[in-house]
């Protein structure tokens, strides 16, 4: 029996999914149990395996679009089974949850976007057809957004399957009402003759790079219209660009390497971390924590234990040891409620391929330093392969991150909401350090010294007791035995 496969929902604030890739093309057997496609969460990409055995007979989006969570986007069924009716039930689907999440988005005037001209004839009136349902394909809608074109405001004429608008519409329309083209390309254009209205854009929004020019000029070589010179000629003259990023210039004439969209896993962090900072006033503490006794007690636990534990390990123990003598700090902010916990789900914050991660230890405070160094190191691995899932980087209650390893003398880590705390950890030096003896006489030595900075959310966590905590965690750390009790 066929099975229509859904976008789904991983998180409790995931409202949609990032293709990543297909494991399976159309025709393809598949197995219950092995991956079949790749999503990108709101934190790291995940693989979603196969429910039931069949074939891969039908997909509806490609690797780069998005779609909300619970539309359907393939259907795994019988090599011979007959789907006709199940590809309606999902193009009617796929259209009412495209056209949804558009009227959201989009102004309910007809007006024409500044940025799109229109040439005299075009038409900006909506078509009666589309009033409850537009057949449109997600690359499709995605790119109609790229090129600020309103889909209530114009009119589109579809060429894909049953008359659905696909992306190359969208581009036609937007080539036909306005053509952008980089000032290197435009000279290059009619040193050869050639109208910017002949060659399709590459560029963001559809501009017109050197690249398209060289590539057009190219093509007309190939096909015997440009009688003179070749593919390498044209790259000894013109010169070819590294890639097709290259050509592009601001406004002011600086030129452009490249461009990169300021999207998913990248723009949800930003989006999350701004609303962090801007909504939480954050108020900083910073601790000098001598090291001296710490380092000597890890150096005689890694002699004696199979697995080496690291400095993180003993801050990550101080910490949870500390968040359970002051509990307020383990807390969150909840709308109007403050929500205060017994469990301590420690987060360790990692630098992962696609941007910061946070893996969590649940219900650390029930773990020996041994257990926190095994899991912690499970997580971070996992977290530096894309392999998290989503339960295993929730749920946190403080947060830890450590730059010492790179070298960082002191920073400030922003609040991972809806927390209300998170310590920064600095990288150990050896600096001058008074001594007081037992005679009362001060004397300088050197001392391998960590700065730490607490940032906590002054809306429920006063100065005062931030001040303890973060002195909690100092004591600790210089009379590390306790860690080990």
């Amino acid at each position: 029996m066929a099975e229509i496969i859904i976008m789904p929902k991983l998180g409790f604030n995931m409202s949609e999914g990032k293709l990543v890739c297909w494991y399976k093309k159309e025709g393809d057997s598949v197995t219950k149990g092995e991956p079949v496609f790749s999503i990108e969460t709101d934190k790291t990409s995940i693989d979603i395996e196969a429910t039931a055995d069949g074939v891969f007979r039908k997909k509806f989006i490609e690797a780069g679009d998005s779609v909300e969570v619970t539309l359907p986007i393939a259907i795994i069924a019988g090599a011979e089974e007959n789907i006709e009716e199940q590809i309606r039930e999902v193009e009617r689907a796929l259209g009412r949850g495209q056209n949804q999440a558009a009227a959201a988005e989009q102004s309910v005037d007809a007006e024409v976007p500044d940025h799109i001209e229109a040439s005299e004839s075009a038409t900006f009136t909506r078509q009666p057809e589309q009033a409850d349902f537009m057949k449109i394909t997600p690359r499709a809608r995605r790119k109609a957004k790229e090129l600020g074109l309103n889909l209530e405001s114009v009119a589109l004429t579809g060429t894909g399957y049953q008359g659905g608008i696909c992306e190359k519409d969208i581009l036609a329309y937007a080539h036909a009402h306005r053509v952008k083209i980089t000032p290197v390309a435009q000279k290059l254009a009619e040193a050869e003759g050639i109208s910017a209205e002949e060659v399709t854009g590459s560029g963001i929004r559809g501009k017109i790079t050197k690249r398209d020019v060289i590539d057009t000029i190219a093509a007309r070589t190939e096909t015997g219209e440009r009688k003179t010179g070749t593919a390498a000629d044209l790259q000894e003259a013109y010169g070819t660009p590294e890639n097709e990023q290259s050509g592009r210039y601001t406004p002011d004439g600086k030129e452009i390497s490249e461009i990169l969209p300021y999207s998913g896993v990248r723009k949800i962090i930003g989006d999350r971390l701004s609303e962090s900072k801007f909504t939480a006033p954050h108020l900083y503490f910073t601790q000098k924590i001598n090291l001296e006794r710490l380092l000597d007690l890890r150096k005689e636990v890694n002699g004696a234990l199979p697995q080496k534990t690291s400095v993180t390990d003993y801050i990550a123990k101080a910490v949870i040891i500390a968040l359970q003598k002051y509990p307020e700090m383990n807390s969150s902010l909840i709308g109007d409620r403050i929500e205060k916990y017994k469990s301590v789900n420690l987060g360790i914050a990692v630098a992962a391929p696609g941007g910061l991660i946070v893996p969590v230890i649940k219900n650390a405070e029930k773990k020996t330093l041994a257990e926190l160094s095994g899991e912690a190191g499970i997580y971070i691995e996992k977290a530096r392969t894309g392999k998290l899932r989503p339960e295993e980087y929730s749920g946190g209650t403080f947060s830890i991150s450590n730059l010492g390893m790179f070298g960082i003398e002191n920073f400030t880590a922003i609040i991972n909401p809806p927390e209300v705390g998170i310590l920064a950890i600095s990288a150990t030096k050896d600096e001058p350090f008074v001594v007081t003896g037992s005679d009362g006489e001060k004397q300088l030595s050197i001392k391998p010294m960590m700065n730490v900075t607490l940032s906590v959310d002054h809306r429920v966590v006063d100065g005062l007791l931030a001040a303890r905590f973060v002195t909690e965690v100092k004591r600790l750390l210089e009379q590390p035995i306790e860690l080990m009790l």
